[in-house]
């Protein structure tokens, strides 16, 4: 099976075994099948957040399709049950639908509410640790399901315990979230707090403007199999041309070495954190840089956002790869900031 039409960048290499589960008993027996085969396994959900190798992979490539959307109401907030297999979006546009609020900001974010969690997504000054009550988890190990609070999930910027080596036993069934009935949208990102300037906004009307900006800003993908609308109304994040999203990380650098930066390039933005540490926007450093709208080939940088790297056709990941350490070295020779990718890299290219 070839992975290429199951990622959003539209490459990858074949599978040596490919199977889709939609419940947690075929999942068990994948992971039996790959425990007496002696192969490694790969959870794929909507492949909006890897670059799989030119070579593909050499074990089981489990798509996840557990599905399910359950609501239970509480005092002042309910739970929003999904599984692991539900489209992101049609998991924020059902919630929207029901005057929820918590995700909105979350909108229009290819993927699967399992990758939400695994990936810690974030947008629009909201992150999936901001609403998750717990995440249901299978051990592969073991076979036990086990429940994983919010802080069991230690959750990092785009990073939680699921993506550590130790947790590679650690599959995720379902996100359990935690949203509210009456709630105060969180308007704190710029394009937001233009928009809705001395307004308040209803969730669906929040929901509505991080689409059009998204729209405005990045290129989409185009439908993969499986995915579902979001809405009835509306349909699927779509690519324009292959991409993964942002593929870097925005860098976390110390006060003193901003101040550093700074006076070089005194026009650079930084947002500093509780903790007195600055997060820089790599996107304008690598726009800075010269680099946006760049083509090499058959890839390149997109010409509507700096961070989101592209696959014009048949581009290869062995391309891709290239293209981003090129990229690297020119930021951290311009700035001195090393990029870590947000893009996670399954296989070799």
């Amino acid at each position: 099976m070839v992975l290429a039409p199951y990622t959003t960048f539209g490459i990858g290499g074949p599978a040596r075994y490919f199977c889709e589960v939609e419940s947690v008993n075929d999942l068990k027996n994948a992971l039996k099948f790959s425990k007496e085969n002696h192969l490694c396994f790969f959870i794929l959900g909507g492949g909006s957040n890897i670059l799989i190798s030119d070579k593909g992979f050499g074990g089981l490539v489990i798509k996840m399709g557990i599905k399910g959307l359950e609501f239970t109401d509480k005092n002042d907030y309910s739970i929003l049950s999904a599984g692991a297999g539900e489209n992101w979006d049609k998991v924020v546009a059902t919630a929207v639908e029901m005057s929820l609020g918590g995700i909105e900001n979350l909108s229009w974010i290819p993927g699967t509410a399992g990758a939400a969690v695994y990936q810690n997504i974030g947008a629009y000054g909201v992150e999936l640790k901001d609403v998750l009550e717990s995440a249901e988890v299978l051990d592969s190990e073991s076979g036990e399901i086990k429940t994983f609070s919010n802080n069991n999930c230690k959750f990092e910027y785009r990073d939680s315990v699921f993506k550590y080596k130790e947790s590679s036993n650690l599959v995720i069934l379902r996100a359990n979230l935690r949203l509210s009935t009456n709630n105060k949208p969180k308007l704190i990102y710029p394009d937001l707090v233009r928009i809705f300037e001395g307004k308040k906004p209803s969730v669906s009307a929040v929901r509505q403007a991080v689409i059009e900006t998204r729209k405005r800003k990045l290129p989409y993908p185009t439908e993969i199999p499986g995915w579902a609308k979001a809405s009835p109304q509306e349909p699927s994040p779509r690519n324009e041309i292959g991409n993964a999203g942002s593929f870097f990380k925005n860098p976390i650098v110390t006060a003193k070495h901003f101040e550093k930066i700074a006076l070089n390039h005194p026009d650079l933005k930084g947002f500093k954190l509780a903790d007195g540490s600055v997060k820089l926007f790599v996107a304008q450093m690598i726009e800075k840089d010269g680099w946006k709208g760049k083509r090499f080939g058959k890839v390149g940088v997109s010409e509507k956002h700096s961070l989101v790297l592209v696959n014009y056709g048949k581009g290869t990941a062995e391309d891709m790869v290239n293209l981003a350490e090129k990229i690297k070295l020119s930021v951290k020779d311009k700035f001195g900031v090393e990029l870590e990718p947000e893009v996670e890299m399954i296989g070799r290219a």
